[in-house]
C-alpha cells in the first residue's frame, strides 16, 4: 500500500492536469478535530458552518469551497478508516469501525465496547422494537468512542446454510430481514451515527468472494434480494451503503450503474454514502472508468487506483475537466449530506458522558440474547431445568460468542455459559473430557457445540462432534444440545437426545442469557430465521463452489488475488485454483433457483429438513382459533383485514411469533408454496388471550412480471396461512381478488 506522501504526490499530479497548476491543500500535518461552531476561519459568506441553515443548503455551499484535490481526497478513504477532514475549511476526519454486533475496533484508541448478539441472533428474536433497542444501544456507544459510521448491518439473505457470513445477516426471508433492519438502522442513526447497510448486491457466500459474478434474474432480485434495502432505505431512512465484494451480472457491484445509481439511487430515492468494500478498488484496475457514472461515492480505503486512471485519462481527454469535476461534485455531495443530515460536524468527536450508559448496554445485549434463544427440541419437557439437577456441561465447553472476520467484537466482562449456570444452579459439573461415570451420575448433560462462523470462508456442512454426542446419549438419554452456530450441519443424534437449544452468537452475555432461559426465568421465545436442511446435498445450490469438481471454500482474497491480477507479487494460489481459473475470469455463481430460496425452496421441492423456518418452542403452548376476514372479494387497491384470537392455555407467561403467509392458489407464473407477509410477536400472560388483526394490500398478492418489468396481481383464489412456524399452520382461509 503506498504511504500518504505518495497519495498526495498522485492527488497533486492530477490537479496540476486539470488546473494547470496548484498548491496541494486537502490534508495538512494538523488535523482539525473541533465541531464546526468552533471555527472561526470560514470563508467569507460560507453558510455551511451555520446551524440554522438545512443540511442540503450547508452540503451544497461547502461543495463551492472545495478544490480540486479536495474533491478528489474526499471521494476516497484516508488512513484505511476514515473520511478526510479538510481542516483549512474546519472539517474533522470521520472514523468509521465495524460492524452490526458491535465496534470490532477504534484506530489507536482502547475501547471497551460491548460485544452484542450477532445479527442472525437479533432477527432469530423476530422482534423489530428489539432490534431498535440493539440500534440504540450500539449506537451510543458509536458517540461514545468517536465512530461516525458503523459499517453495518449486513443485510445479504441466507441462500446456503454453508455460507461463512451467515452470522451476520438476519436470515432467509425478505420480509423478516426488511423489519428487522429497518428499526435496527432507526436506533442506531437517532444517535446521530451513519449505518452502512452491506454487502449491495448478490455478496450472499463467501467463495472467491472478490471475483465471483452472481448471475440473478430481474424477478428474483425484485421479490427476494431487493426488497430489505428498499425498505431500509425508504422506511429507515438509512444513509450508508457498501457494495458487496462481487460482481452481478456481469458488473462488478461497487461500480454497477444498473443498480447502485438506476435503481439505489434513482428508483428508491437513496441519497446517502455508497462505498466500496476494502479490496474492490484494486481488483479491476483497468475498469477504473466505471466508477464515474456507477453511483459510489466512496472508495474505500482509498482510491489510488482510481487516481491513476484519472491521471492518464485527463492527460488523454483534457477538455473532459469540468465534466470530471461536476462528476465529483456529485459524488461528495452524496458523502457530505448525511454527515450534515447526522450533525457530525456539529458536534465533539466522542461524548465521554455515555460511559454512564455501559451497564445499560449490557443489560440490553442480555435482553436481545434471552429473545433469540430457540428451543428446537424439549422432549418429556427436560426444560426448563430444576436448581436442584445435578448438570454435567460437556463438549465444547468453551463457546463461542462471536463469528470472525470484520464481525468479530471482544466484547468485556464475559459472562461464558458455565459461569451463568453455575449462578442459578448448585449442582453443576464442567467437564471438557468424555467421563462415562460423570455422564451416568448427571440428571442432565448439556453438551455445547461450535461451528465456525468466519468472513472469507464458508463453512462445509460436515458432522463434527456428532459421534460423541450420539455416545453421549447412548449412556444417558437426558441430553440438551446448546448450538452455538449460525450454520447448518448434520445432526445424526437428533432422535436420541431430548432437547436441542439454537443460540447462534450470543455475545458478551450469553451465559446469563442461556442460564435464565435454562432455568427457565425467561421463557424461550426465539424462532428460527432459516430452515436447517438434513442434508446440503438436497438444496438449492450444493456444488455453488466447485472448481474442477471439487469444492473450494476459500473467499480470502490472499488466495487468489495476486494470481488472478498477474501483478508479479508472490502467487498462493491453490494447483486445484490455477488449472481452472484463468486470471482476470469472473466465477459464476448462477441462482438457478430464482425465487424460491430458504423455506421457499423446501416446500417446493419436499426434501427433508430437520427444523423449519420459523420453528421455535416455549414452555407454554398457544391455541390458534376464531379467524376472520373482513372481505371474501377486494379488487383494485381494496385493503382486507384478517383477525384471529391467540390464547396461552400454559401455566406460564409466554411470547409466541404468529406468523402469516399467502399463497397463491393459481398463478401464470411458478410461485413459491407460500411466502411470509406479516408477523408478530406477542406476549400473553398464562391463561391469557389476544384478537391479534393483520391488514393484507394488494402488493402482498404481487410477483414481479419480467413481461411489464413491473409488479402485478392476477386475479383468482388466495389462500391466508397462520401459523407458529413455515410448516406448523394452525389456521387458513381463503379469499379473491378480481
Amino acid at each position: 500500500m503506498r504511504s500518504i506522501k505518495e497519495k498526495l504526490s498522485l492527488l497533486a499530479i492530477v490537479g496540476l492536469v486539470l488546473m494547470g497548476g496548484f498548491k496541494l491543500s486537502a490534508q495538512s500535518k494538523v488535523e482539525y478535530k473541533k465541531p464546526l461552531s468552533e471555527f472561526n476561519e470560514a470563508p467569507k459568506g460560507a453558510i455551511y458552518t451555520d446551524v440554522n441553515k438545512t443540511p442540503e443548503e450547508r452540503t451544497q455551499d461547502l461543495l463551492e469551497h472545495l478544490t480540486f484535490d479536495e474533491l478528489l481526497t474526499l471521494f476516497g478513504g484516508y488512513k484505511h478508516f476514515h473520511i478526510a477532514g479538510v481542516p483549512r475549511l474546519g472539517l474533522r476526519p470521520l472514523t468509521m469501525a465495524d460492524a452490526g454486533q458491535g465496534i470490532r475496533s477504534v484506530p489507536k484508541t482502547r475501547i471497551k465496547a460491548t460485544s452484542y448478539p450477532s445479527t442472525v441472533a437479533l432477527a432469530a428474536t423476530w422482534n423489530p422494537e428489539v432490534a431498535n433497542l440493539m440500534g440504540t444501544s450500539l449506537g451510543n456507544e458509536c458517540r461514545l468512542w468517536g465512530v461516525d459510521i458503523l459499517l453495518g448491518p449486513g443485510i445479504n439473505m441466507q441462500r446456503l446454510s454453508v455460507s461463512g457470513r451467515n452470522f451476520e445477516y438476519m436470515g432467509e426471508d425478505p420480509l423478516l430481514t426488511s423489519k428487522m433492519v429497518v428499526e435496527y438502522v432507526k436506533g442506531v442513526q437517532s444517535k446521530n451515527v451513519i449505518a452502512t447497510a452491506k454487502h449491495f448486491i448478490g455478496n450472499d457466500q463467501e467463495f472467491c468472494r472478490h471475483i465471483s459474478d452472481s448471475h440473478i434474474d430481474e424477478r428474483t432480485l425484485r421479490e427476494i434480494y431487493f426488497p430489505a434495502w428498499k425498505a431500509v432505505i425508504q422506511e429507515g431512512g438509512l444513509k450508508g451503503i457498501m457494495a458487496g465484494n462481487n460482481a452481478c451480472n456481469g458488473i462488478h457491484g461497487s461500480m454497477d450503474e444498473q443498480y447502485l445509481q438506476n435503481v439505489v439511487r434513482e428508483e428508491w430515492g437513496f441519497t446517502g454514502i455508497t462505498m466500496t468494500d476494502w479490496q474492490n478498488t484494486n481488483y479491476f484496475p483497468k475498469s477504473q472508468y466505471l466508477f464515474l457514472n456507477s453511483g459510489m461515492s466512496l472508495l474505500m480505503p482509498n482510491n489510488e487506483s482510481f487516481m491513476k486512471f484519472l491521471t492518464g485519462h485527463l492527460k488523454q481527454y483534457p477538455h473532459k475537466k469540468d465534466e470530471v469535476i461536476e462528476i465529483l461534485k456529485q459524488k461528495v455531495y452524496s458523502n457530505l449530506l448525511p454527515v450534515f443530515e447526522s450533525g457530525l460536524y456539529d458536534m465533539p468527536l466522542t461524548d465521554k458522558t455515555l460511559e454512564s450508559e455501559l451497564p445499560n448496554n449490557k443489560v440490553n445485549a442480555r435482553t436481545v440474547a434471552e429473545e433469540a434463544i430457540t428451543l428446537l427440541k424439549n422432549e418429556d419437557n427436560i426444560l426448563p431445568l430444576s436448581r436442584k439437577s445435578k448438570v454435567l456441561l460437556m463438549g465444547e465447553v468453551k463457546e463461542r460468542h462471536s463469528g470472525f472476520g470484520s464481525g468479530f467484537v471482544r466484547g468485556y466482562d464475559h459472562v461464558s455459559y458455565a459461569d451463568g449456570l453455575a449462578s442459578q444452579g448448585n449442582k453443576l459439573t464442567v467437564s471438557p473430557d468424555f467421563n462415562e461415570e460423570q455422564i451416568k451420575n448427571a440428571d442432565v448433560i448439556i453438551y455445547n457445540l461450535n461451528i465456525l462462523g468466519s468472513e472469507g470462508k464458508d463453512i462445509p456442512f460436515e458432522e463434527g462432534r456428532n459421534n460423541e454426542i450420539a455416545k453421549v446419549a447412548a449412556i444417558n438419554p437426558n441430553v440438551v444440545v446448546v448450538i452455538n452456530a449460525a450454520n447448518g450441519l448434520p445432526m445424526p443424534w437428533l432422535e436420541d437426545v431430548k432437547g436441542v437449544l439454537w443460540c447462534y452468537f450470543l455475545g458478551q452475555e450469553r451465559g446469563n442469557a442461556l442460564a435464565n432461559v435454562m432455568y427457565g426465568k425467561v421463557n424461550p421465545s426465539g424462532k428460527l430465521p432459516f430452515t436447517l436442511e438434513e442434508d446440503f446435498a438436497d438444496s438449492c445450490d450444493p456444488d455453488f463452489n466447485h472448481i474442477g469438481g471439487k469444492p473450494f471454500w476459500d473467499g480470502d482474497n490472499t488466495k487468489y488475488k495476486n494470481y488472478w491480477l498477474q501483478n508479479g507479487e508472490e502467487v498462493r494460489a491453490s494447483q486445484q485454483f490455477r488449472d481452472n481459473i484463468r486470471p482476470f475470469q469472473l466465477i459464476p455463481i448462477n441462482y438457478d433457483e430464482g425465487v424460491f430460496m430458504g423455506y421457499r425452496w423446501w416446500d417446493k421441492t419436499g426434501s427433508p429438513i430437520y427444523f423449519p423456518f420459523g420453528h421455535g418452542l416455549s414452555y407454554t403452548n398457544f391455541q390458534y382459533e376464531d379467524i376472520k376476514i373482513s372481505k371474501e372479494n377486494i379488487s383494485g387497491d381494496e385493503e382486507l383485514v384478517v383477525s384471529f384470537t391467540l390464547k396461552n392455555t400454559g401455566k406460564v407467561t409466554g411470547k409466541e411469533v404468529v406468523q402469516l403467509y399467502i399463497a397463491d392458489k393459481e398463478s401464470s407464473v411458478e410461485r413459491p408454496v407460500k411466502e411470509l407477509k406479516h408477523f408478530e410477536k406477542v406476549e400473553l400472560k398464562a391463561r391469557g388471550s389476544k384478537t391479534v388483526s393483520f391488514t393484507i394490500k394488494k402488493q402482498d398478492l404481487a410477483f414481479w412480471d419480467e413481461q411489464i418489468a413491473g409488479w402485478k396481481v392476477e386475479p383468482g383464489e388466495f389462500e391466508i396461512l397462520i401459523g407458529s412456524s413455515s410448516r406448523d399452520i394452525r389456521l387458513n382461509k381463503s379469499f379473491s381478488y378480481e
